[in-house]
């Protein structure tokens, strides 16, 4: 039970975290202050990285058929999905835990609806093209659920 009270902890303070850097640079970019063009570059580069997408995929897809019942928790909690739901989208979509993860991710980081994000899924984007039009990044969320897989 301690463990777990330290995982949602954890998960709630970097989830904070996240969100008020992505707040911060909204707020930064909007009040016309400049942005070198090598660190913008960069940061599309990470955001759209295909490879590291499809590996937190792939990680999120076999930690659940190692252990379902952590991975749903901890999609959940990193989500604020429940789990019956999350059951129920994978169902719905066709799409791996994995995917489902990564389309609340974009969700969440875009302030779009899930099923907006599937549909563009759905419609030949893939995962990293939603996410280089969107301007947002998994790559926290590919270390947290790292994080959460060692503890």
């Amino acid at each position: 039970m301690r463990k777990f009270v330290v995982i949602l902890l954890a998960t709630i303070l970097s989830v904070a975290t996240a969100a008020n850097s992505i707040a911060v640079e909204r707020d930064r970019l909007r009040d016309g202050q400049q942005v070198s063009k090598d660190n913008t570059a960069q940061a599309r580069a990470q955001a759209a990285d295909p490879k590291a997408i499809a590996k937190l995929i792939d990680d999120i897809n076999a930690a659940i058929r190692r252990n379902k019942e952590r991975m749903l928790t901890i999609i959940v909690i990193n989500t604020d999905v429940a789990a019956s739901t999350l059951e129920r989208q994978k169902t719905e979509t066709g799409m791996t835990f994995g995917d489902v993860y990564v389309a609340h991710s974009l969700a969440l980081a875009t302030r779009k609806k899930f099923n907006a994000i599937v549909a563009l899924h759905k419609a030949g984007q893939s995962w990293a093209q939603v996410a280089k039009s969107h301007n947002v990044s998994l790559k926290g969320s590919s270390e947290l659920i790292k994080q959460m897989q060692n503890q």
